[in-house]
């Protein structure tokens, strides 16, 4: 079946033209569009396809923030989207809203061993819960669990829960983010924007001076992020090194409070787009190390399988996962 999907977020929305059936997905044709440029996802879907005269049977769409009653608000841009509405306007009989990350869920069982990166191989239990989490513009989590011979995918939106810090640096970054949004969140830290302010923490904290090869290089950039994560990545600079180091132990840890809220030892997914650019730092010992140490639970999560997601098309899977299944069978589980 052919089908439309869309992968929408805060900073871009990526639409793509998708062959699928059960257990094959293939991408006919593909574009991102920077969000914010839009003021709504009709405008965007309308020129992608300007150029087919046959519109496709069903579409299906992963929207970064919560669904309800068929209606999708998405939590960092001003759009309201409404299943609906969608079908009128677009003309497509069968449009299903999904939240993103519910969408990447449905899109693991189409992943080969290429697009993973494993950080701990594990012991998984078959039948046992996945769960998958994603720092991008913000944090996103969804677990699939079996529920007599099917899986469900069951969203979250657990990325806005409190931050809880594990050490008196982590103590004083609460206080740090208090001062700044009154609240402390994962979903704060746990983005883009969020290695920035890791950085300027650190360097209020006391724990190194920004360096002349830094400063300059996030005066040039509007990405101060990707300034910070190469600088980190290259491990030259003590204050990057440091923001980043920060950033994978939040990161691990976040991915093993995961697996204990879902006993997810059927293994946990790394997804979003920002595991794939930091992935050395990913695959050095902290990040394993904070999502192991959880005491007395160590045994169990050592035996969890952990993979970094490499294909950014994970979320287009996902959603044209949700349109086929609209108009036939549930796709789930990843293989």
């Amino acid at each position: 079946m052919r089908v439309l999907a869309g992968d929408i977020g805060g900073t871009k929305t990526a639409v793509a033209f998708v062959e699928i059936g059960p257990g094959r997905c293939a991408v006919l044709r593909h574009q991102v569009y920077p969000s914010a440029a839009y003021a709504s996802l009709e405008e965007i879907v309308v020129d992608f396809l300007r150029s087919d005269r046959e519109r496709p049977r069903a579409a299906g769409f992963g929207v970064a923030g919560p669904v309800r009653d068929r209606v999708a608000l998405v939590t960092k841009l001003p759009w309201r989207l409404d299943e609906r509405r969608l079908a009128r306007e677009l003309r497509i009989r069968h449009v299903a809203l999904v939240n993103d990350f519910v969408a990447n869920a449905l899109g693991l069982r189409f992943l080969g061993s290429r697009q993973l990166c494993t950080l701990s191989r594990g012991r998984p239990e078959p039948g046992a819960p996945v769960a998958i989490l994603g720092a991008g513009t913000g944090l996103g989590q969804a677990a699939i669990l079996r529920v007599g011979r099917h899986d469900e995918v069951v969203p979250s939106e657990g990325g806005h829960a409190d931050f809880g810090p594990r050490t008196a640096l982590e103590d004083r970054l609460v206080d740090f983010l208090r001062r700044r949004f009154r609240r402390a969140s994962r979903d704060r830290i746990l983005c883009g924007s969020g290695l920035v302010l890791l950085y300027e923490f650190l360097q209020a904290d006391g724990y190194a001076r920004e360096s002349r090869a830094v400063g300059a290089a996030l005066a040039r950039s509007e990405d101060r992020a990707a300034v910070i994560s190469r600088f980190g990545l290259g491990r030259r600079d003590r204050l990057c090194r440091g923001a980043l180091d920060l950033f994978v132990s939040i990161y691990g840890s976040e991915a093993g409070n995961l697996a204990l809220q879902y006993r997810a030892t059927g293994g946990v997914y790394v997804a979003g787009g920002i595991a794939p650019k930091i992935l050395p730092a990913l695959r050095r010992p902290g990040f394993l190390a904070a999502f192991h140490r959880k005491p007395p639970m160590e045994g169990v999560l050592a035996r969890i399988p952990v993979r970094v997601v490499l294909d950014p098309r994970l979320g287009i899977y996902g959603a044209a996962a949700s349109a086929y299944r609209r108009t036939t069978i549930d796709v789930t589980r990843p293989s």
